[in-house]
C-alpha cells in the first residue's frame, strides 16, 4: 500500500518530533503493509516556499539515510500539505511543493470558516497555475460535514480528494465517518492516507485501521484508494476517476 499523506519527517512541523520517532513511524508503516509513503509536512506560509523546501529535503535525506542504516524498506517521496488562504494569490511558483515533482498538489483549508465561493476561488487559482489540486481530509471540515453539496460541486470541477484512514475506521467521530464513507462509496474519493503525526496520535497503522473500514465498499475500491491512484500520481499520470454519484447525508454504520 501507499500512504498518501503523513507527517513523519522529524522536526519540521507538528509531526514526528525526533529522528527516533520518525524511524518508529516508518517501522509501523512497514509492519502495516505500506511500501511507499508520500511525506507531506505542513507548508503554512506558501510565500516562504523556497526556504521550507530546503528544510524538507534535508530532513527527507536524513530520514532516508537512517532507514537505510537500519534496513527498513520503506520508499519515501517528497510533497507538502499546503495551507490555503488568501495569501495563495501572492505566493510564488509552487512546483517544488507538489507531489514528487508532478502537477499534483495536496492542499488543506481552515477547518471551520470557509464558504463555497472562497473554496472555488482557491481551487481555480491552483488550476490556473497548471496544478491538479487534491483536497486533504475533506471529511474533517465542519462546513463539508454540514453541506455535502460542497463536495459534489468541487468534484464536478475536477478536484480530487484524499480521505484519512482514521475517519473511515470511525476513529475521528461519526460525522467524519459518514462523509468519508459516502465519498468512497460514491466514487468521489481518490486516495487514502494516514495523516500520521506521531506514534501515540494517529500513527501509520493503515492495515490495522483498514480492518474497521465499512465492509460494504468493495475491496477493489480500497485497492484503488490505497495503491493504484497513488501510484499514478507518483508517476505523473492522470488519475482515472470512478463513476461519481452525488452524495447525500445518510446514516449507515456498515
Amino acid at each position: 500500500m501507499i500512504d498518501f499523506h503523513c507527517h513523519i519527517l522529524p522536526g519540521i512541523d507538528d509531526g514526528a518530533r525526533s529522528m527516533e520517532e520518525a524511524v518508529e513511524l516508518c517501522r509501523i508503516a512497514v509492519d502495516n503493509n505500506i511500501q511507499k509513503s508520500i511525506v507531506t509536512p505542513h507548508l503554512a506560509h506558501p510565500e516562504e516556499v523556497d526556504e521550507f523546501i530546503k528544510l524538507r529535503d534535508r530532513r527527507l535525506d536524513e530520514l532516508k539515510a537512517e532507514l537505510d542504516r537500519r534496513n527498513i524498506e520503506l520508499e519515501l517521496f517528497p510533497a507538502t500539505e499546503v495551507f490555503v488562504n488568501d495569501d495563495i494569490f501572492y505566493a510564488p511558483k509552487l512546483d517544488a511543493a507538489t507531489i514528487n515533482g508532478t502537477k499534483y498538489i495536496l492542499i488543506e483549508f481552515d477547518f471551520r470558516g470557509l464558504n463555497i465561493n472562497r473554496l472555488i476561488k482557491y481551487t481555480n487559482e491552483f488550476a490556473a497555475r497548471g496544478y491538479q489540486p487534491i483536497i486533504a481530509h475533506p471529511e474533517r471540515y465542519i462546513y463539508m460535514q454540514r453541506e455535502y453539496d460542497i463536495v459534489n460541486h468541487l468534484a464536478d470541477m475536477g478536484v480530487l480528494f484524499q480521505l484519512n484512514s482514521a475517519s473511515l475506521a470511525g476513529w475521528m467521530g461519526m460525522e467524519a465517518k459518514e462523509l468519508s464513507f459516502a465519498m468512497a462509496a460514491n466514487g468521489l474519493a481518490s486516495f487514502i492516507g494516514t495523516d500520521a503525526h506521531s506514534v501515540a496520535h494517529r500513527p501509520t497503522n493503515l492495515l490495522e485501521q483498514s480492518r474497521s473500514f465499512p465492509y460494504s465498499i468493495p475491496p477493489e475500491v480500497y485497492d484503488r484508494l490505497t495503491q493504484t491512484n497513488a501510484q499514478a500520481v507518483l508517476d505523473g499520470k492522470d488519475v482515472v476517476r470512478d463513476a461519481m454519484y452525488p452524495i447525500r447525508p445518510k446514516r449507515f454504520y456498515r
